[in-house]
């Protein structure tokens, strides 16, 4: 418990201490079931390839809202080495993010050696590199110099005439904590970068960037039991999410859990949204749904956002019931030989 502490204590002061431009990596209503896409610390801490697909339509009926499409996946190459990819496609308006990242992992214990099995606490630390595509396209925008705001009609400088692209490599750094029944994690993603100018957007000579920012993420939850039988169980977490131009915001969630099968739960995005979020966890099957309501002013043009998740968990040891539930992370546990003697870090 002292070292999860600890890990809290410096997840939170990591995130008030940084400068604080607006957020530029996708949202995700249902980070919580796909929390890779948030930290990539967990790739490699279960003992199967948990492949997930996840759309968002963000803002519906609201034109050039985003949209985004994600695929992950991850998996274990040994007791301690883990390996994560993302494919992920981001569009608003004329503006796309597109790419691909990998994730190496090394995890391992931080309770004692002689620490009951179920009691045992691990960390995973990780280090991903993505391969970004930021591109411009007004091919089917509206003709921006005619809403010019002198009236003169006269064409931006910083605005591209029909479709161009850069290409930057991103490297991102995160930690995940995990026990049975509690996780905590912290990420600092696109922190580090081939090129901090991408060349679109900008105007040298007046000084205007334009520069893909670092976000940093830190999040816990815990899973708690609520009946003997453990048929019913909650699960709050909490987000919390900064870049170095903007306020910290945080995300509150709970869910109740059925039998490991299905889940209703709720979440609050600060100033921005409320959310109902749904699902079922059936074996190898995994569904997801999320609606989010706005809070802002955005609310009057648009009907909510939308999110779907879908997975399918391929099996790379025995094939077992989905006892989820009853021990959350006896998966995780497995990888690591309960026999074999580790020294207290």
């Amino acid at each position: 418990m002292k070292n999860l502490k600890k890990i809290i204590f410096i997840g939170i002061l990591l995130l008030i201490g940084s400068k604080s431009e607006a957020q530029q990596l996708p949202i995700y209503s249902q980070y919580m079931f796909n929390d890779y896409v948030i930290n990539p610390g967990v790739a490699g801490t279960l003992d199967y390839i948990p492949l997930k697909m996840t759309y968002r339509n963000q803002w519906t009926g609201f034109n050039g809202a985003p949209k985004t499409v994600t695929f992950t996946g991850h998996s274990p190459l040994s007791d301690h080495i883990g390996m994560g990819t993302m494919l992920y496609s981001d569009v608003t308006g004329p503006i796309s993010n597109s790419g691909l990242q990998l994730s190496y992992n090394f995890r391992f214990p931080v309770s004692g050696k002689y620490c009951e099995w179920d009691k045992r606490k691990f960390l995973s630390l990780s280090l991903s590199t993505k391969l970004n595509q930021f591109t411009f396209d007004n091919t089917n925008e509206m003709n921006y110099s005619q809403h010019a705001p002198d009236g003169l009609g006269v064409i931006d400088p910083v605005l591209p005439e029909g479709m161009e692209s850069s290409y930057n490599v991103y490297y991102s750094l995160a930690a995940y904590f995990y026990s049975e029944r509690l996780y905590a994690g912290i990420s600092a993603l696109d922190i580090f970068s081939t090129s901090s100018d991408l060349n679109i957007l900008s105007n040298q000579d007046d000084g205007f960037t334009n520069n893909i920012v670092g976000q940093y993420n830190f999040m816990v939850g815990y899973y708690y039991p609520i009946d003997q039988q453990l048929n019913w169980a909650v699960e709050p977490s909490l987000l919390l999410k900064k870049t170095s131009y903007s306020d910290m915001q945080y995300h509150l969630n709970a869910k109740l859990i059925y039998q490991d099968f299905i889940w209703l739960g709720m979440s609050y995005r600060q100033f921005d949204s409320f959310v109902i979020l749904l699902g079922a966890d059936y074996g190898q099957y995994f569904f997801g749904y999320s609606y989010d309501t706005s809070v802002s002013n955005i609310n009057n043009y648009n009907s909510g956002s939308h999110e779907i998740i879908i997975g399918y968990n391929f099996n790379i040891s025995r094939k077992r019931d989905n006892t989820r539930l009853k021990k959350r992370f006896e998966d995780r546990r497995n990888l690591l030989n309960p026999f074999k003697e580790y020294k207290r870090l």
